[in-house]
């Protein structure tokens, strides 16, 4: 059965600060509260029918309203459909933001590497950027480059918290009927398709400038997606990270 939810936030400049979420099923309304990227603290409470209970989770969102936050986000979510479409626009979203931030606070650094990051369990999405200040000065030489997680660069991560609302409702106890295998690669598959679109757009360059950057989805504690590398860079870079790999054999 479909169920009403709604998504608050409030604002520090133009990042996510604090969130609340509301959500009515059947008889039962769920809501959850906090800072942004945190799981927060949740209250559920049950009512004597569903007409009760709706009007309980529109005063909820009221209430949001009335205390200063601004609705992100309203839906009806069905519990055997993941919105995958709408997962990939927010990452897109959010993406975009957070590698211009990361732009505009780091003006001296020449950005050649860039990385949407998730979680075995498909329960976070964040992002990674690099430089080539920052590899020449790393003492791991080539290796720092094909590994998000030593990378130097981490800011904007509250810009994906609207994502990160739509995976918990899979690991929440929550009506959820997706199986998991089909959600987990659906997600990975998003943020791929997230990072090729904004490739598509020019974020990271165009022509002989694009083959000096490197894009990454890279999943922690995993091995790497299999054609993900491809997708998502030109040959020379594709060239570049299998002649790594080769000297790793020899």
């Amino acid at each position: 059965m479909p169920s009403n939810y709604s998504l608050y936030y409030t604002f520090d400049g133009d990042q996510p600060d604090r969130f609340r979420e509301a959500r009515v099923f059947g008889t039962t309304v769920w809501t959850a509260a906090g800072a942004a990227m945190t799981w927060g603290e949740e209250t559920r409470n049950d009512y004597v029918s569903e007409a009760e209970a709706h009007a309980a989770y529109v005063a909820h969102c009221c209430t949001a309203l009335a205390e200063g936050y601004t609705l992100a986000r309203a839906m009806l979510i069905d519990p055997a459909v993941f919105d995958f479409a709408l997962l990939q626009t927010l990452v897109v979203d959010a993406a975009r933001l957070a590698f211009d931030g990361v732009r505009r606070a780091h003006p001296d650094q020449h950005l050649n590497a860039f990385a949407l990051v998730s979680d075995d369990s498909a329960m976070t999405i964040g992002c990674m950027a690099n430089s080539r200040e920052a590899l020449a000065a790393s003492e791991y030489g080539e290796e720092m480059l094909w590994n998000p997680a030593e990378w130097v660069f981490a800011e904007g991560g509250a810009y994906f918290d609207s994502a990160y609302r739509l995976l918990l409702q899979a690991h929440r106890e929550l009506p959820f009927d997706v199986d998991f295998a089909t959600f987990r690669a659906g997600v990975f598959d998003a943020c791929i398709a997230a990072l090729a679109q904004l490739d598509a757009e020019g974020v990271f360059g165009a022509g002989a400038g694009r083959d000096e950057n490197l894009l990454l989805f890279d999943v922690s504690d995993s091995e790497p997606l299999e054609g993900a590398m491809a997708r998502l860079n030109p040959p020379a870079v594709v060239a570049r990270f299998e002649a790594w790999m080769a000297s790793w054999a020899e």
